[in-house]
């Protein structure tokens, strides 16, 4: 199509969906006409993996899933294929189609957010890791399991204490608890133990805010271990690094992310974590018009020098920013340069519960509760762009 630029999105996960959305603002005018838009992805679909953990205590799980075609509409394009390489001295990518057929896509503007995959822990070391949906599917039936035996308590170690450790802790003990009333057993039967390697939950938070947030997991029943690391399940006891031992039926695994190993196999220069290097609008070196944004992407804030966080909170901000860079340098200008996301957790604590921190002018505002359950579900709802 003479006269119009094409821009490829690699990559349908929290930063490419909340690309799309704002390049469409950005370029609505211009859509179809002078502007094309394709997004690629291996998946027909979105998955919210930040609520992985429900795939544990839900069994029907079909709303964790959204169509990209939602994102797309009419005036995105949608092509369904793995990016296999890309080759920037003469603007193509290569896409993988069903089947093994490939694909070669010209661009004028490309943006890999290709995004993370979450760590599995070596199969010898026990237990079950935390890492897609078929593993939670597998950690529901196993607890299930469980429940319909003789036996007349469950102790489950959540080995992992981030935002995913704590939440899956919260939303599996209530979970638990009123499977074991069904089962005609106490909920007192039920232990559930957080472990922590370092010395308080939530480190980048003042002190009385992490022993705030825990009160709130003790209070659901949740005990947090502080100081240990684990390495292994073996044979109904979990192994730390310190030599102790804790005796217990189950060990989930939530270790966190790390970026997507497609990153390895398609050409481009990558840092030490595996990710790709950019600059603060978000170019790879010695480029001008490709660019890498979300948990794929190392990014410093030019002003606080700090490296951006892998959240899903933070691909946001970086999608949005990127569409204003990508437009003004179609015109021939600059935009604002990155900036991270301000500091705020939001982390759900079961039902009907959840712990929001907000930190401005200086002061901390930490509170939990049904208000705070209602903006955990807002971001949640914000982050795939769903009503």
């Amino acid at each position: 199509m003479k006269n119009v630029k094409t821009i490829v999105v690699v990559g349908g996960g929290y930063a490419g969906i909340n690309l799309i959305e704002s390049l469409k603002k950005e370029f609505h005018i211009e859509l179809k006409k002078h502007i094309r838009i394709v997004l690629v992805d291996k998946n027909p679909f979105h998955f919210k993996k930040v609520k992985l953990f429900k795939g544990i205590v839900n069994e029907d799980v079909t709303d964790l899933f959204v169509p990209l075609n939602h994102y797309c509409g009419s005036m995105i394009e949608f092509i369904e294929g793995e990016l296999r390489t890309v080759n920037a001295d003469n603007q193509t990518v290569n896409i993988a189609r069903e089947g093994g057929e490939l694909m070669l896509l010209e661009y004028d503007q490309l943006v890999l957010a290709l995004g993370s995959v979450v760590r599995e822990v070596h199969s010898d070391c026990g237990g079950i890791s935390l890492s897609n949906l078929d593993s939670a599917q597998r950690i529901r039936q196993h607890l299930l399991g469980m429940l319909g035996s003789s036996r007349h308590t469950i102790r489950l170690v959540i080995a992992g204490s981030g935002i995913t450790g704590i939440e899956t802790a919260a939303e599996v003990s209530a979970w638990l608890k009123e499977e074991t009333k069904k089962a005609g057993f106490k909920h007192e039967n039920v232990e559930v133990f957080l472990i922590n390697h370092k010395q308080r939950l939530l480190m980048e938070a003042p002190l009385k805010v992490s022993e705030r947030l825990e009160q709130r997991l003790i209070n659901r029943g949740i005990t947090v271990i502080h100081n240990k690391k684990a390495e292994k399940f073996l044979n109904g006891k979990v192994y730390f690094s310190d030599k102790t031992i804790l005796e217990v039926d189950a060990c989930i695994w939530t270790v966190g992310l790390q970026p997507h190993p497609t990153l390895i196999n398609i050409g481009l220069p990558l840092n030490e974590e595996g990710k790709i290097n950019v600059d603060s609008r978000y170019r790879l070196a010695d480029s001008e018009n490709i660019y890498a944004i979300g948990d794929c992407v190392h990014v410093v804030d030019p002003t606080s020098g700090k490296a951006a966080a892998m959240s899903c909170k933070e691909a946001i901000s970086q999608a949005q920013r990127l569409a204003k860079i990508m437009r003004a340098q179609i015109q021939g200008h600059h935009s604002a340069a990155h900036q991270n996301y301000p500091d705020f957790l939001c982390i759900g604590l079961g039902p009907n519960d959840s712990f929001v921190l907000a930190q401005k002018w200086g002061m901390d505002f930490a509170f939990s509760g049904k208000l705070a359950q209602k903006i955990r579900e807002y971001t949640w709802n914000v982050g795939s762009i769903v009503h």
